[in-house]
C-alpha cells in the first residue's frame, strides 16, 4: 500500500488555520473476500426443483437407491417445479401406491430448506408412521446429501423422531390425533401425508386438516400446503380437495410409435381373452396397452417410454370442451392458488400393467361374473386412484323379478335337488315379516324361494312355520330344519321367552354391523333392560349383517340358469322386489337403508342366508352319497360318517 505526499490548498482562505492549509491525501486500501465470504454473498441461479434434486437428493430407501433421476418418474417433476410457482399455494395429489408421491414432496422440503427456508411440519395418520416416516425417510434426506448436509447442526438432541432442528429452520412432525401437536407454531410449508387414513376427529376444536392449516397464518403470503393420499371414498379427504382445486391436471403421454398424445385409461389395458386366470397373467407379463391413435401394443417398457415423452395438461370440467393446456401455460395464463394432481398406477414403473389386469380379475368372484365389493373397492382405490363411489342403487327391481321361475307361492323344487328348508322372521311391533327358503346340496348353495308374507301373531308365524305343508310337484313332504327370529326392538323378551319354549326348532337372532367372524353365539341371562333372570338363559345368535348382505348382492347377480342361483316363484310380487333394491353401500363400507324405506324382505333374506351358512348345507352329503355301515351308521359312500 502507497501513501502518497499531503497536497497543499491553494487559494485565499485567511479564515481557515494553518494547520488545516493541507489536506490528507487519499488512502487507497485493497483486500480480498474469503471463499467463505464469497459463498455467502454469492447470488446463485434460481433453479427447478427437478432440477435441484438431481443435483443434490439421494434416495436411500428405495429400490433403486442413489442420486435421484427425474426419468425414472417423470411426472413428478412437473408437480415439483409446479409447487413452488408463485401464484400456488395448495396442491392437491390423489395418488395410488407405489407412484413416488411422497417421495416427490420430501424433495421439495429438501429444496425449500436449500433455496426458500422456512418452519416445515409434517403431518400423518397417527405417531408411529410419523415416527417411522421420520427415521426411515427425512433425516435420511438430510444426512444422504451433501448440500443438506450443510443444514444440519450436528447435534444429537436436534435430530430426532419428533423434531429435526436445522441450523435455520425447524421441521416438526405431527399426527392427526394430537391437537398439541397440531397447535402453537407458525409454520410456512405443511405436509398432510395419507390424509384418508386419518382418525374421524372426536375432540373439542376441529378435524386434524383445519387445525394445520391454521397454522400458517403469520405466512399468509408465501405458504405452501401439500396434500398426498391414496383415496378412500368420495367424502374422504384427498377426493374432496382435488374436487375444490382451480384445475386438476392429468397426465399426457405420447406413443412411441405414432407420437399421439392421450390420456391413458384402464379400459385400454387388455389381455388374451381366453386368459381369466390372474396368476398366471400376473406371472407370465401377458397384459398390454392399446394406443387409442394408431392401436399399437405398449409392454410395460414401452409403457415407460411413453410416460417419459408425455407431460402434464390441464383437465376440462367440460368434457365436450376440452381444456388441454400444458401445465406452466395454464399457471401462467390463470395463477391459480389451489392445484390438483390425479396419478394413477397404470403411469407409474414399478407397477407392471400384468398386475393391474389381475387385480382386476380377482374383483370378479371365482367361476362367475359376480363383482366382489370388498376387491373393487381396492382395485378403485389403490390402482384407478378414484374413490369408491356410493351405489344409492345397488340393484333393480326388474333384475330381481327375472329370478322368477314358473313354481307357484308354496311349491318346493323336485327332483331331490333340496336338502331342507329354513324360515326365518323380522320382527316388527305389529307383526313378522317371514320368509321360507328351500336349500340344495353343494358349494354353490342353490336355493329357492318357497314362501313369503306378514302375520300378526307368534301364533300365526308358528302355523306357517311348523303346522302348513310344504309339497314338491311328487307329492313329498318337507319340514322346516330350522328358523331364526330377529330379536332386536320393543318385543325382545317376548322373542326370547317364545325361542325358550321351542328350543331346537328357532333361536333369537341379532344382527351387528362389525364382527370380526361371520357369527359367533351369545349366553343371554337377564332380560333386557331388568335384572330378571331368563330361567336357563337363551342362546342369542349374532350375525354379521355386512359380511351376509355382501354376500346375498353377489347371491342376487346370478342368472337363474347358473349355478348357485338365488330363485324366486313366479308369484313374487313388485312391492318385495322393491324391497329388496333400497338398500347400499354408504361410503364407510357399509350397508345402509334410506331413511322412510322399508327393507324387510331384503333382511329375512340375508338372516336366511346367514341360517344356511351356520347349518353348513352346502356340506351336506346328497341322498345317493349315504349308505349305512355295518354298525347302522349313516355314512357317506367312502366311509366318511354323514
Amino acid at each position: 500500500m502507497t501513501i502518497p505526499q499531503p497536497i497543499t490548498l491553494t487559494g485565499s482562505r485567511p479564515w481557515l488555520p494553518l494547520s488545516l492549509h493541507q489536506r490528507p491525501a487519499p488512502v487507497r486500501i485493497s483486500f480480498r473476500f474469503s471463499a467463505a465470504e464469497r459463498r455467502v454473498f454469492r447470488k446463485r441461479r434460481k433453479i427447478k426443483v427437478s432440477e435441484w434434486c438431481e443435483k443434490h437428493r439421494v434416495l436411500t430407501m428405495s429400490s433403486l437407491a442413489g442420486p435421484w433421476r427425474n426419468d425414472i418418474t417423470p411426472y413428478l417433476a412437473g408437480i415439483m417445479d409446479a409447487s413452488f410457482f408463485v401464484s400456488v399455494r395448495e396442491i392437491a395429489m390423489c395418488k395410488s401406491p407405489q407412484t413416488g408421491g411422497s417421495e416427490g414432496v420430501n424433495n421439495c422440503i429438501g429444496y425449500a430448506a436449500d433455496r426458500d427456508p422456512g418452519p416445515v411440519m409434517y403431518v400423518f395418520p397417527d405417531q408411529e408412521v410419523s415416527k417411522e416416516n421420520c427415521n426411515d425417510r427425512i433425516q435420511p434426506m438430510f444426512t444422504s446429501s451433501r448440500r443438506l448436509r450443510e443444514t444440519m447442526t450436528g447435534r444429537m438432541d436436534d435430530a430426532s423422531s419428533m423434531r429435526i432442528n436445522l441450523k435455520h429452520m425447524p421441521i416438526y412432525m405431527a399426527w392427526a390425533r394430537s391437537v398439541s401437536r397440531l397447535s402453537n407454531k407458525p409454520i410456512r410449508y405443511i405436509v398432510f401425508d395419507e390424509t384418508d387414513k386419518y382418525p374421524e376427529s372426536n375432540n373439542r376444536e376441529t378435524d386434524p386438516i383445519r387445525l394445520g392449516e391454521a397454522r400458517k397464518t403469520t405466512y399468509r403470503w408465501n405458504y405452501k400446503i401439500w396434500k398426498i393420499s391414496t383415496p378412500s371414498v368420495e367424502s374422504g379427504y384427498i377426493w374432496q380437495s382435488l374436487q375444490n382445486a382451480q384445475v386438476i391436471f392429468e397426465y399426457q403421454v405420447c406413443c412411441p410409435s405414432c407420437s399421439g398424445r392421450q390420456v391413458m385409461s384402464f379400459e385400454r389395458i387388455h389381455w388374451p381373452e381366453d386368459e381369466r386366470d390372474p396368476n398366471i397373467i400376473e406371472a407370465q407379463g401377458l397384459a398390454w396397452y392399446e394406443c387409442e391413435h394408431c392401436g399399437a401394443h405398449w409392454d410395460d417398457h414401452h409403457r415407460d417410454q411413453a410416460v417419459r415423452l408425455g407431460g402434464w395438461v390441464a383437465k376440462s370440467s367440460d368434457p365436450d370442451k376440452p381444456d388441454g393446456r400444458e401445465l406452466f401455460a395454464y399457471l401462467e395464463a390463470v395463477r391459480p392458488r389451489k392445484i390438483g394432481f390425479h396419478l394413477p398406477s397404470w403411469l407409474s414403473p414399478f407397477v407392471p400393467l400384468a398386475e393391474i389386469a389381475a387385480a382386476w380379475l380377482k374383483c370378479r368372484k371365482p367361476g362367475t361374473k359376480v363383482i366382489d365389493l370388498n376387491a373393487h373397492k381396492d382395485f378403485c382405490n389403490r390402482y384407478k386412484a378414484e374413490p369408491w363411489l356410493e351405489h344409492h342403487q345397488e340393484r333393480e327391481e326388474d333384475k330381481i323379478l327375472a329370478l322368477c321361475d314358473d313354481r307357484p307361492r308354496g311349491l318346493v323344487p323336485a327332483g331331490n335337488q333340496v336338502a331342507c328348508l329354513l324360515g326365518t322372521a323380522d320382527t316388527q311391533d305389529n307383526g313378522f315379516y317371514y320368509k321360507i327358503r328351500a336349500w340344495g346340496y353343494g358349494l354353490e348353495q342353490e336355493s329357492w324361494l318357497i314362501r313369503e308374507g306378514f302375520v300378526d301373531t307368534f301364533e300365526a308365524l308358528e302355523k306357517v312355520f311348523w303346522q302348513d305343508e310344504y309339497l314338491d310337484a311328487s307329492g313329498r313332504k318337507y319340514v322346516l330344519h330350522f328358523c331364526a327370529i330377529d330379536a332386536m326392538g320393543h318385543r325382545t323378551k317376548e322373542v326370547y321367552d317364545w325361542c325358550r319354549a321351542r328350543k331346537g326348532k328357532i333361536v333369537p337372532l341379532k344382527g351387528e354391523e362389525r364382527m370380526a367372524t361371520p357369527f359367533s353365539w351369545t349366553t343371554i341371562t337377564t332380560y333386557p333392560g331388568t335384572k330378571k333372570a331368563i330361567p336357563g338363559g337363551v342362546q342369542l345368535l349374532r350375525i354379521n349383517t355386512n359380511y351376509f348382505k355382501d354376500n346375498l348382492a353377489t347371491k342376487l347377480e346370478i342368472f337363474p340358469a347358473d349355478p348357485g342361483a338365488w330363485h324366486l316363484h313366479k308369484d313374487y310380487n313388485s312391492e318385495w322386489a322393491q324391497q329388496m333394491c333400497v338398500e347400499f353401500v354408504n361410503g364407510k363400507g357399509l350397508w345402509e337403508c334410506p331413511e322412510g324405506k322399508a327393507n324387510h324382505a331384503f333382511d329375512v333374506e340375508v338372516y336366511n342366508l346367514a341360517l344356511a351358512d351356520l347349518v353348513e348345507v352346502k356340506f351336506w352329503p346328497r341322498p345317493e352319497e349315504v349308505q349305512e355301515d355295518s354298525s347302522g351308521r349313516r355314512v357317506r359312500s367312502k366311509g366318511v360318517e354323514a
